[in-house]
């Protein structure tokens, strides 16, 4: 399945950069974190960088439909 969603061309720089398509950044970002997370053994709160990730993720998609 896939959607169509507008969002800020700096967000769709930033996922070029780490893909060869949006979709294709998105999980190579999903995957780093993830992998960040299984390294992490310093006290990071892990919870608390996913939730801010998820937030920000979440507010710039909301920006840009209510934009569009």
């Amino acid at each position: 399945m896939s959607r169509v969603v507008r969002i800020a061309d700096d967000a769709y720089d930033l996922a070029h950069a780490y893909g060869s398509s949006v979709s294709e950044g998105v999980r190579i970002m999903d995957a780093l974190i993830r992998e960040l997370r299984s390294r992490s053994k310093d006290g990071i709160d892990e919870k608390a960088m996913e939730r801010l990730i998820r937030t920000a993720v979440r507010e710039e998609i909301e920006a840009a439909i209510y934009r569009g």
